[in-house]
């Protein structure tokens, strides 16, 4: 595949590829595991890959890795949370390099849905949001930790924080953040990152410019839908967490453990696996609850995955327009395309056929096709873990370190899918020389 002739979707999907194959082959060094853990290739790919695709499943617990590990996880997760050609291109303008039309057009495809005037200050607000948000969670968490851990407080509280913001889940603590469940300060930055990271950088670019502008320009549609999608998304997990758990999991705990479980679990599926609460004590209504949630996941040019906040919008809008009989799909005033109807619907179609396939193939690897009643009384359980990895989140119910090297390569194949995304990758995958399209007579079936 030659540069010149690729699109950005074709580079998007090798960038992240190319990314992933480094990653693997630097943590499967001596170096990069404590002596007596070295990780095998395969487990190697599968923490790169969740690094880089900012999903935070992991098959060996944060112990097993060296500083010189972790820090490796930790610029996978920066790399992979902005994007592997945002970061290049970046440093390419600071040196005096130029950016083409081309280098443009991969930047904004992943960060923006709208055109921006000038793309210079895009891409330097993406980058010094990242360190102003990342610096401050990181000291601010880095405060909360000091008591327990003294002079690695720093370390810890930055580790966390970028991977916060980067919707990656991934902790130093083998339990997560189960041990601060009741710790205020640690809960309220890391859900804070979680949310700022998962809005995405163009609506947040959008509301600053308006701020600062005298201007006033309205904010876009987009932008609307991301913020009100997001509202409404974070309101019902935290009510739908606290309804179906209060009474099951969160009964034995105090009160102010009760609200801060409730307070992150109601975050962490729109992408990012940190958890308080123990996911595999929890009730199956509330597995498939948070399901749904993982696979909506964030928000369009954000840090994490699933089909995206403003795809679940349109495709309600769409569901509202038809049972009204309405032949217009509208929302906040404003009209949709039918590129955008039609994307809509075709992202959410592959999503849900890649989830599927990963469901079928994760059974396949653990059980057979021999069936029975063992493998129905796991298929919960690993069919939350394949959406988890799809939707980028992390969270586990702890079946992912006792799966089958098969089942891994399969999370793997889910987490990069997710993290590039279906519709990108069947763009990549299919080229981008366009079909002549003959004009066909327009005729009606039944449907449904």
């Amino acid at each position: 595949m030659k540069l010149k002739r690729a699109n950005p979707a074709q580079v998007m999907a090798a960038s992240f590829a190319v990314t992933i194959l480094l990653g693997s082959v630097l943590l499967s060094q001596s170096w990069a595991a404590v002596p007596g853990k070295k990780l095998s290739f395969v487990e190697a790919l599968f923490t790169a890959t969740s690094a880089t695709c900012v999903t935070g499943l992991s098959v060996r617990p944060p112990g097993d890795f060296t500083v010189a590990g972790q820090v490796v996880i930790l610029l996978l997760i920066q790399i992979g949370g902005l994007g592997v050609m945002t970061f290049g291109l970046f440093f390419a303008l600071l040196l005096g390099g130029r950016l083409s039309l081309f280098g443009r057009q991969m930047v904004m495809s992943s960060f923006s849905s709208e055109p921006w005037e000038d793309f210079w200050p895009l891409l330097r607000t993406v980058m010094g949001a990242t360190v102003v948000v990342e610096t401050v969670g990181g000291l601010l968490l880095a405060a909360a930790f000091w008591p327990e851990k003294g002079a690695t407080a720093l370390a810890w509280g930055f580790f966390h924080a970028v991977s916060a913001f980067c919707n990656a889940g991934f902790g130093l603590h083998p339990d997560s953040l189960i041990p601060w469940r009741g710790n205020a300060l640690v809960n309220l930055t890391v859900g804070l990152l979680i949310i700022f990271g998962g809005v995405g950088f163009f609506p947040v670019a959008e509301v600053f410019e308006r701020w600062r502008s005298d201007k006033r320009r309205p904010i876009s549609l987009h932008s609307r839908l991301v913020l009100a999608a997001t509202g409404v998304l974070l309101l019902l997990g935290w009510l739908g967490f606290a309804l179906l758990e209060w009474k099951n999991a969160l009964a034995p705990l105090p009160w102010n453990e009760k609200l801060w479980a409730c307070w992150l679990s109601g975050i962490t599926p729109r992408t990012a696996g940190f958890a308080n609460v123990d996911y595999g004590s929890l009730t199956p209504a509330t597995l498939i609850f948070t399901m749904g949630l993982m696979f909506i996941g964030a928000s369009p040019g954000s840090t994490g995955g699933g089909i995206k906040t403003t795809t679940a919008a349109v495709l309600l809008a769409l569901i509202a327009a038809r049972v009204r009989s309405h032949r217009k799909v509208t929302a906040m005033g404003r009209r949709f395309s039918a590129d955008t109807l039609g994307g809509a619907v075709t992202l959410t179609l592959l999503a849900a056929a890649a989830v599927v396939t990963g469901f079928m193939a994760v059974s396949l690897m653990e059980h057979g096709s021999s069936g029975g009643l063992a493998s129905q009384s796991t298929f919960l359980r690993e069919a939350f873990d394949v959406v988890s990895a799809f939707g980028t989140v992390g969270l586990s119910t702890g079946i992912t370190p006792s799966l089958k090297p098969g089942s891994w390569l399969v999370l793997i194949a889910m987490m990069y899918v997710g993290r590039v995304g279906p519709l990108t990758l069947s763009v990549a995958l299919l080229g981008r020389t366009p079909q002549p399209e003959p004009e066909l007579a327009e005729e009606s079936v039944m449907v449904g």
